[in-house]
């Protein structure tokens, strides 16, 4: 990548990166042309490729930040917890929240997932292709997996969880839209039932399923 682009006043940089997010948003990777990507960016195709050796460099930049980005949004939503459901929680609510924030930048990553072009798929996996899927030592590490209880296969119940989501996400990006009201609803129905199923003590009283308030709430807020 030409360290020129960074060179560029920040508004032009987000205009091309944003015209970008778009176009991949709604094309596979292999009909996303360059002259499609810099129509939309307002550039010149010779610019574009001035800035990004080719398609490919451009992709994968926008993959990392929007890795980046997501990062950041899950940051901003944490709240100290132990509880290893609470952790996904936050993970999760905090995706819907970016979803509804930035759509074509969401949109782009689901693509990205599924993407099943050989020339970009295994780059893909070794970029941090679990960004956007909760990992296990992302969540176990500041997890009191005491809280669980005694014979519950931590592995199992993540791939359940995990399978859940891959799920709604298949569905988002088969659809071409998001629908973050539907998963953040549904994943807390859900969440509350496996709760009540494997982890020891209720938090909460038995039978009245948390808000997900405290996860979307934006601490820079002002009152």
């Amino acid at each position: 990548m030409n360290e020129k682009f960074f060179a560029l006043p920040k508004e032009r940089q987000e205009q091309i990166i944003n015209a970008a997010y778009e176009v991949f948003s709604r094309n596979s990777y292999k009909n996303a042309s360059m002259s499609r990507l810099a129509d939309a960016g307002g550039v010149s195709k010779s610019l574009l490729f001035h800035y990004f050796l080719n398609k490919k460099e451009l992709y994968l930049y926008l993959w990392g930040h929007a890795g980046r980005l997501y990062h950041e949004k899950v940051m901003k939503c944490h709240a100290q917890t132990t509880d290893f459901f609470e952790i996904i929680c936050q993970r999760v609510l905090a995706g819907c929240l970016f979803m509804r924030e930035a759509p074509a930048i969401y949109l782009f990553t689901l693509r990205a997932f599924f993407e099943e072009n050989p020339e970009i798929k295994e780059e893909l996996r070794h970029n941090d292709r679990a960004t956007f899927i909760h990992g296990i030592d992302d969540i176990l590490i500041p997890a009191d997996m005491d809280l669980i209880r005694p014979g519950i296969d931590i592995q199992l119940l993540l791939e359940e969880i995990n399978g859940y989501l891959l799920s709604c996400y298949w569905k988002m990006f088969s659809s071409g839209e998001l629908d973050p009201d539907f998963l953040e609803n549904d994943f807390m129905k859900r969440i509350w039932q496996w709760k009540r199923v494997y982890q020891r003590e209720m938090i909460s009283p038995v039978g009245e399923a948390p808000s997900p308030a405290p996860f979307f709430e934006d601490k820079n807020k002002k009152e």
